[in-house]
């Protein structure tokens, strides 16, 4: 008997497979495969590329409508830098998703570090170096906690980390008393290199333009590796056109970037640094492709000897110690913690998410659509609110997103599945 090896993800399964017999009898040639017009849609470069042309579609349509109010470089970086906080909590819930468990509390995870990274700085006179390594241990116990609800306990995702963002809102109100933390009012400021005028937390804080333009080189050299691994075993004709687009591309945004690439602020660095590491270690290493398997098929991947439990506990504390830096960058932004200030992140977090599965994927999360769905999130909104519209509709906005990235993921997913 003939077997076929079936890809799920990381994990191969054999199955039996019938005899291939010709219709004219068993010694007649088997005629051509015809494949379906509905399978165009199956094509990789449409699956994979038609949203993000769909992204770029919007951001040139924006630009043609409102002209340089959205065209500009300068306000499009702000909005970058603004949203930061809510990309990292997207990673985290990204990191989550990977390994199919859905993590609720990182938007308290966020809060309590922005508490704790203003209240132990200015209130209580630590130093900031010490500072940051108690929130990351506080991160570390509090993704240990979900895992061992869910993964131990057997408790619903949902439920186990509902109830422990509630614990973490609520520490963060017991230790603040229900109080914003201004550093004005606790009478230590904050270092000068993280918050305020030309530190990391300010748009006006800029590394050297060299810095800046090394990262981007990178970052065009990263995109042509990516589309090279994707063509390489298409024809040669593929091979040139693709080879062609990037240089294009790459120059293209050489030249319109020229005059904005030495004004990309340090959180926009940092930001890319995160997604550079997340994204090597779960794309390119053997523990992101356990993990990926263990959200794939659980079963499946138990047979193929992974540590399903361990990938599902690293996946709860990676996502709290993303959480946690949002928190950090929020405290460095705002210069301040209040109430919940990281619960109106929750939403648009999850949406950057499953915009990854459509974003440069075919059902996929993945932390570099997580990053051009956060960007695609924000400067949709920003169009709209620049075009008029008024700013209470950003949650409308970031829930029918969520809601069509969500769709279009369950359809692309059936049809890769049906392949």
């Amino acid at each position: 008997m003939n077997t076929v090896r079936e890809r799920n993800d990381d994990v191969n399964v054999s199955t039996p497979a019938a005899t291939d017999v010709a219709p004219g009898g068993p010694g007649s040639p088997a005629p051509p495969e015809r494949r379906p017009r509905r399978r165009l849609l199956q094509e990789s470069w449409l699956v994979t590329g038609g949203t993000f042309l769909t992204f770029i579609l919007v951001f040139v349509v924006y630009s043609i409508w409102l002209g340089d109010r959205f065209a500009s470089a300068e306000p499009r970086l702000l909005d970058a830098h603004q949203n930061v906080p809510v990309i990292l909590l997207g990673m985290a819930a990204t990191v989550g998703l990977i390994a199919r468990q859905f993590d609720l509390s990182i938007a308290s995870m966020a809060t309590l570090a922005a508490y704790l990274t203003i209240g132990l700085s200015s209130k209580e006179g630590l130093p900031f170096f010490l500072v940051l390594l108690i929130v990351a241990a506080v991160a570390v116990l509090g993704g240990a906690a979900n895992a061992f609800l869910v993964v131990r306990v057997k408790i619903n995702a949902f439920i186990a980390t509902l109830g422990t963002g509630g614990v973490f809102l609520g520490i963060s109100e017991v230790y603040s008393g229900g109080t914003t933390f201004s550093p004005a009012d606790l009478g230590r400021a904050l270092p000068s290199w993280f918050s305020g005028p030309g530190s990391l937390g300010s748009f006006q804080g800029r590394p050297p333009a060299i810095v800046t333009w090394l990262i981007f080189a990178a970052l065009l050299a990263g995109v042509g590796l990516w589309i090279a691994g994707r063509v390489s075993e298409s024809s040669t004709r593929t091979r040139v056109a693709a080879g062609g687009a990037w240089l294009v591309l790459s120059a293209v945004l050489v030249v319109g970037l020229s005059g904005a690439v030495s004004d990309v602020p340090w959180t926009v660095i940092l930001l890319l640094a995160v997604a550079t590491l997340l994204s090597l270690l779960l794309g390119h290493t053997l523990f992101g492709r356990y993990m990926y398997a263990t959200g794939s098929n659980e079963k499946a991947a138990r047979l193929a000897g992974v540590d399903v439990e361990r990938k599902q506990i690293m996946a709860f504390v990676m996502s709290a110690a993303l959480a946690a830096l949002a928190g950090v960058m929020l405290a460095a932004n705002q210069g301040s913690a209040a109430a919940n200030v990281g619960g109106g992140f929750l939403l648009p977090a999850f949406a950057a998410a499953f915009l990854s599965t459509v974003m440069l994927s075919a059902g996929r999360f993945h932390i570099w659509g997580t990053v051009l769905g956060g960007a695609f999130l924000a400067w949709v909104s920003q169009g709209l609110i620049v075009g008029g519209v008024p700013f209470t509709w950003t949650s409308i906005i970031n829930g029918v997103v969520l809601i069509a990235a969500v769709a279009l993921s369950s359809i692309l997913r059936h049809r890769t599945g049906a392949a």
